[in-house]
């Protein structure tokens, strides 16, 4: 029965290893790479140790080998042996040269300053103390807290600092030189912190009393200005106004008044006969004073807003003078109704007077009766300094205007044209006097922007121009002029300037006119005459040969630009026909041949065959 209950174990068979993952193949791969790597170096050493001592073997067996040897040994010990002798030899010297230097440095400083050693010990041996008992008492309680713990490192500390105080009590009287310039700086800062950050202000008094601070002078200047305003605008008597003298003085507030509410204050210090009000100041001026000052502000409103144009939105409607309301307190008497306000400012501030001239009198000096100068005397009647005027004749010495008009700005743009100019340039290749337009010229435009201010009747009143921006650039016109002569010489065409033709002699005997085209230059005979610039001689002779009869011996030059200039009765010529002169160059002397009453020069000018006065191009 038991064997049948005893069975025979069954053979049981081994689990799989699951499949490894590509991190752990990954792994496994890297392993065996080190793995090679670390045995090729170790082999790689292996064999070249085994190839040195086998040539070290070899070697041995020559006995010149092993001197060699014996040789390098004992040159590189007694190398090294050598720097290190020499280090230490180094090392001592410099050791010796420091403490020289010290010794002596000591005796040199012992000499010139013998105080100075004592001195020095009593200014920072109390530092020196100071230092080296926290760096012990540091220390100590590092030690202490190690062994012991935090807290009874603390005691260690607290017990190591008593007994160094109680061992150096006598060095504190010294640290005062320490702490006293420390404390005093402490305290200096603090009192600059302190009364740089105060609030400095000006107090105002009137009469030794304090009415009010300000932030600085500007604001009390302002403010005392507005109070003589005020005053004079009321007509007080002079005694009063002497009253009234503020002074200022610093000090410090938190609490400061503007201009307005500081000419309140002052106002209120010197007289009770003062009531709130609006006062009305034009171009700073105090004009008016109501106690209706919000009609008064609906009113200056209604004025502007009639003017307004909803369909331009770049007009601007304003008075042409600067209105200001301003709320504050006022002198009673002072106070208008707002009727008469009103009809103050729809009225005219200036009627226009008429002046009567007197015997004797003169423009400037009638200006000078009426307080203008003489361009605004001319400006009003449309006359100039040199109009003549005579006793009974009336001129406008001040033009009525409005008390106070509306004006409208408006942002205006146009585009106009850029006329182009012309450039001569001048080329052998053309005969003289001839041009030839190599380019033709084309206006350009620029668009200006300005903004015109016109009354209420559209009159233009001011323009100021805002921008001038050129949209497109002018192109000029480019003009040759020849310059080649029929005998092949090349002249040079003037440039439109003269020289008077004879130098140093200005007195002229006729000028131009309608019965004299020229100008007679007198001067004695032979007196040397000169181009006034260059050109071609194109006539020269007497009379006919010349520039005609009556001329006498006479001169024609073209300067080849639609200038000519002649030069008559002359004495003798030294040019001739088709020759090529340059300005200044002689051309011949002062005479009186022709049609002449004595020794002079007769000049003309012609430009295109038209003559021209010759006194416009010279100064008199």
């Amino acid at each position: 029965m038991i064997d049948d209950k005893i069975k025979e174990p069954q053979d049981v068979q081994p689990s799989a290893p699951p499949p490894l993952t590509t991190k752990e193949k990954l792994r496994a791969f890297w392993a065996r790479v080190q793995c090679s790597s670390l045995l090729r170096r170790h082999h790689f050493r292996a064999r070249t140790r085994r190839r040195m001592e086998g040539f070290g073997a070899f070697l041995s067996r020559f006995p010149l080998a092993r001197q060699a040897g014996d040789f390098l040994y004992s040159l590189g010990f007694a190398g090294e042996y050598s720097m290190i002798q020499a280090g230490r030899v180094i090392e001592s010297a410099a050791i010796w040269l420091s403490a020289a230097f010290l010794r002596a440095w000591q005796d040199v400083a012992d000499t010139a300053f013998p105080g100075a050693r004592t001195v020095l010990r009593e200014l920072f041996e109390p530092l020196y103390v100071l230092c080296r008992g926290v760096r012990n008492i540091w220390v100590h309680g590092t030690n202490v807290r190690r062994e012991k713990g935090f807290w009874a490192g603390i005691v260690a500390d607290l017990q190591y600092l008593g007994r160094g105080a109680v061992r150096y009590a006598g060095l504190l009287p010294r640290m005062v030189v320490y702490l006293l310039p420390l404390g005093s700086l402490a305290i200096l800062l603090t009192v600059v912190q302190v009364m740089v950050g105060s609030p400095y202000t000006l107090a105002v008094d009137v009469n030794g009393v304090t009415v009010g601070h300000v932030a600085n002078e500007d604001t009390f200047d302002s403010a005392r200005e507005d109070v003589l305003q005020r005053v004079n605008y009321a007509g007080t008597s002079g005694e009063a106004e002497l009253t009234i003298e503020p002074t200022y003085r610093l000090a410090i507030s938190t609490e400061v008044l503007d201009e307005s509410q500081m000419a309140d204050a002052i106002l209120s210090a010197v007289s009770d006969e003062i009531s709130e009000g609006t006062a009305l100041y034009l171009d700073g001026e105090l004009t008016a004073v109501c106690a209706e000052g919000d009609q008064l502000e609906l009113y200056l409103d209604g004025m502007l807003s009639a003017y307004q144009d909803d369909a331009d939105p770049t007009a601007v409607v304003s008075f042409n003078r600067t209105v200001t309301l301003e709320d504050g307190l006022y002198f009673t008497d002072s106070f208008k109704d707002y009727a008469d306000v009103v009809s103050l400012l729809s009225g005219v501030r200036q009627a226009e007077r008429v002046y009567t001239v007197q015997q004797g009198d003169s423009i400037s000096l009638i200006a000078t009766k009426n307080n203008l100068t003489t361009a605004e005397l001319c400006e009003l009647n449309d006359i100039t300094t040199d109009t003549a005027i005579f006793p009974g004749d009336e001129l406008i010495v001040t033009r009525e205007e409005a008390m106070l008009e509306v004006q409208i700005t408006r942002t205006v743009t146009w585009t106009e044209e850029i006329p182009f100019s012309t450039q001569k340039t001048q080329s052998s290749e053309y005969a003289f006097g001839t041009t030839h337009t190599v380019q033709e010229g084309e206006n350009g435009i620029r668009t200006i922007t300005a903004e015109n201010v016109y009354d209420t009747e559209g009159n233009l009143l001011e323009q100021t121009i805002v921008s001038s921006e050129v949209t497109k650039e002018p192109v000029n016109r480019e003009i040759v002029v020849g310059t080649k002569l029929p005998s092949g010489s090349v002249a040079q065409v003037g440039n439109g300037t003269f020289i008077w033709p004879v130098p140093q002699y200005t007195y002229c005997s006729r000028w131009y006119s309608s019965s004299h085209k020229g100008v007679d230059i007198c001067a004695p005979a032979g007196t040397p005459i000169y181009a006034s610039a260059s050109g071609v001689i194109s006539k020269a002779g007497y009379e006919r040969n010349g520039a005609g009869s009556g001329y006498g011996y006479s001169i024609i030059i073209n300067h080849g630009n639609g200038y000519s200039t002649v030069y008559a009765h002359c004495l003798s010529l030294t040019v001739s026909a088709g020759q090529a002169v340059s300005q200044g160059q002689l051309i011949g002397y002062v005479g009186s041949t022709g049609r002449s009453s004595g020794n002079h020069c007769h000049f003309e000018i012609r430009y295109n065959g038209r003559y021209l006065p010759p006194q416009n191009y010279f100064n008199k």
